[in-house]
């Protein structure tokens, strides 16, 4: 008895530190050109485990002077195999239209759920410098002035919807000689494990309770799948 209330104190300390654990990620983008890249590292305490994601958004060919994508293509359609015909009527129209009615109001729903989640994320740092240039001086300053707009737009949302622990610094830097297009970005955000954790619970519950038997074939059919894997 007494191992067994031991083992269950040690397993209720650690779901109790991870929930009061924070999760520090550094967000690191960089723009040059024709060359993006972006850096995220994701820490706990105090950096003793940690993780990065590297993402290079574009390629360039080495070869040749162009961009590289990655492209996935579809399997053809088997030899035998014959097209569906499917008819679409008002009365479709009208069920797909409740349909996406329905899902709408769940999305707005989830927003009180995302707010309330956003304003316990914390920014210690956020730093955005931009160097940008069209070759011409008229043109160069509307671009300018537009992306001044854009960032302090940005900006703005991140100071209403986030906890925004620092004073940002960002610039832009216009080049009226030459086209340069350059930015850098670093941010730091922090929050706490159990905070996702349960916005995360909220947000399952909210979608997934009172779930719709939608009519369309498409979404009746997911429905019928979900049926019977929770019959099963």
């Amino acid at each position: 008895m007494k191992w067994v209330l031991f083992i269950f104190l040690i397993l209720l300390f650690f779901i109790i530190l991870i929930l009061i654990t924070r999760l520090t990620i550094f967000i690191e983008a960089n723009h040059s050109q024709d060359d993006d890249h972006i850096k995220i590292r994701f820490s706990i305490w105090f950096g003793l485990i940690r993780y990065t994601i590297n993402v290079p958004m574009v390629a360039i060919d080495n070869e040749t002077p162009s961009i590289v994508f990655k492209k996935e293509k579809k399997a053809d359609l088997a030899a035998g195999e014959k097209k569906k015909k499917e008819k679409f009527s008002v009365q479709n129209l009208i069920v797909n239209l409740q349909e996406a009615e329905i899902i709408l109001h769940r999305v707005i729903n989830l927003v009180p759920i995302l707010k309330s989640f956003l304003k316990k994320i914390s920014v210690s740092k956020f730093k955005w410098h931009s160097h940008i240039g069209v070759g011409d001086a008229a043109h160069t300053g509307i671009i300018t002035g537009l992306a001044w707009s854009i960032k302090g737009t940005i900006i703005g949302v991140i100071s209403q919807y986030l906890n925004l622990k620092t004073h940002p610094d960002y610039s832009i830097t216009p080049s009226f000689q030459i086209a340069v297009s350059e930015t850098r970005l670093r941010c730091m955000i922090h929050f706490r494990i159990g905070h996702a954790m349960v916005a995360g619970i909220r947000a399952i519950i909210n979608w997934r309770g009172s779930v719709p038997k939608f009519k369309s074939p498409t979404l009746s059919k997911l429905n019928e799948t979900d049926s019977d894997k929770k019959s099963v």
